[in-house]
């Protein structure tokens, strides 16, 4: 039932949003929750080198479950990058979606599944469609490029490529 809550409240912010929010250009700050290991997850735990994907998905939808199986299809194609999977799905929900969709997600070191349990994406980075993927620096932590409601592996993995140029 608190799922289909917070489904509702996304939807809702979601489909209000008229016009078109900027995502942010520095990773914010956020306190979320590692959804495998319970453990406390926000910018302190993020990585200093190489690339930050955040992918904020919902579990149901066709889109984010395409884009999941091309990720975890091409895991290897991906150097230096770390992913971070944000979902407001209780942990049910988000192993049905790892064992139909991307299998090879979840024991991979390159993926973590983050608990989102209040909404703080959604408000923070202003998604506007699912999947919505961010590509920040990790250095620097500032915004590299970002992608909304796109499902196709290949348009993340050039958008990847043009920022490391």
């Amino acid at each position: 039932m608190k799922t289909f809550k917070y489904l509702i409240i996304a939807f809702l912010f979601l489909a209000s949003n008229i016009v078109h929010a900027q995502a942010p250009a520095q990773i914010p700050a956020f306190a979320m929750q590692e959804l495998f290991t319970a453990k406390a997850f926000g910018p302190d735990n993020l990585p200093k080198e190489g690339f930050i994907i955040f992918n904020f998905y919902e579990t149901g939808c066709g889109h984010c479950q395409k884009m999941g199986a091309g990720i975890a299809q091409n895991l290897d194609s991906f150097k230096n990058v770390k992913f971070y999977f944000v979902a407001m799905n209780d942990l049910d929900y988000v192993e049905g979606f790892i064992n139909m969709f991307a299998k090879k997600l979840k024991s991979n070191p390159k993926v973590s599944f983050i608990w989102d349990k209040e909404g703080q994406f959604i408000t923070l980075f202003k998604p506007s469609q699912t999947p919505s993927i961010y590509i920040y620096d990790a250095k620097t932590k500032k915004l590299l490029k970002h992608l909304d409601g796109v499902d196709d592996v290949k348009e993340l993995q050039v958008a990847l490529q043009q920022v490391t140029k």
